[in-house]
């Protein structure tokens, strides 16, 4: 049986481990689970184990780790530099770690000098989650067709490798490897881009001195584009802070692009403006059309006979470290 510990609690963790929980053991290229769960709240574990995330729950880090073959770290970004130099000392020779983290680059730096040798990392960014966050709103099916961005240097083990990707499969999404430094620069657009025009909204509306009138006002529309400002704020911080160059890349060119709508609607452009909502339709309604999360090439594989994977690999069972 694979242990796999979980580092935090919240929204993507809980999430994860009750989709590990909630798999087929004949099917699952992992085989046999056992969940342990931590979290610095003690009443967050709780929650967590009675809603069924978690098979056990650990008081302390080195507890929760302790004979694990795999270390889930889903804190906020930040707090995974804290939480990599904690398991330096704890983890055992063997060990594959990796993480949930929305940003990479730095996360990736900081696996590369905290973990000690001996332990395979691989980064992880499940492309998933909701506007609600922690174990509350946890959910078993939340990965279940969703990208699930790896990161992996090309000197880490390969078993390692095919071990987290065994994790994603698992829980329900597709395994995408992509380059660190690549992955926040896409992401900075597609995924924390819409988080602050979410925020932005929210915040110059509601500095209005009308709000209290126009709250009554707001439908689908202002539902729909705030939804993301409800997120976990302390994630969305540390988002910013560790991937400000693509953020404000991102931010820079969508302020021109606001600054040139403002001067085509002061001065009248009718047909400036149409053929701008034009373009927009038809970008998004072909992506619609490209059926979101099939990555390229797939739909192409997708056509091909059904072939039986074999397990590919085979966890070592971990020394504890002296």
């Amino acid at each position: 049986m694979i242990r796999i510990s979980i580092i935090g609690l919240g929204l993507i963790g809980a999430s994860l481990g009750m989709a590990l929980r909630n798999a087929d053991p004949a099917e699952s290229p992992l085989g046999p689970l056992e969940v342990v769960g931590f979290d610095r709240d003690a009443r967050v574990v709780q929650a967590a184990r009675g809603r069924l995330a978690i098979d056990r729950g650990a008081s302390s880090l080195a507890e929760a780790v302790r004979d694990a073959q795999m270390v889930v770290v889903a804190t906020p970004v930040l707090a995974v530099r804290e939480v990599f130099a904690q398991l330096g000392s704890l983890l055992p020779a063997g060990v594959v770690v990796t993480d949930v983290a929305s940003t990479k680059t730095e996360v990736n730096r900081w696996a590369a000098t905290l973990l000690p040798a001996g332990v395979d990392y691989v980064g992880g960014h499940p492309m998933a989650g909701k506007e609600r966050a922690g174990v509350e709103a946890a959910d078993p099916a939340l990965f279940n067709g969703a990208i699930y961005c790896l990161t992996a240097s090309p000197h880490i083990n390969h078993n390692a490798v095919e071990a987290v990707e065994a994790l994603a499969r698992t829980v329900g999404a597709k395994p995408y490897y992509i380059d660190p430094e690549e992955h926040d620069a896409f992401v900075a657009g597609i995924s924390h881009l819409p988080m602050l025009l979410s925020v932005g909204l929210v915040e110059v509306t509601g500095r209005s001195p009308a709000w209290k009138e126009m709250a009554p006002l707001a439908a689908t529309g202002f539902r729909d584009v705030s939804r993301l400002a409800s997120g976990d704020p302390e994630m969305h911080r540390d988002i910013c802070l560790t991937n400000a160059q693509g953020i404000a890349r991102w931010l820079n060119e969508m302020a021109g692009f606001l600054l040139e709508v403002r001067d085509r609607i002061e001065a009248g452009d009718a047909a400036a403006v149409e053929d701008l909502l034009r373009r927009a339709k038809a970008q998004r309604d072909t992506w619609l059309e490209s059926r979101p999360h099939l990555r390229p090439g797939e739909e192409a594989f997708l056509q091909q006979p059904e072939v039986q994977r074999p397990n590919l690999f085979t966890f070592r069972r971990p020394n504890r470290r002296e």
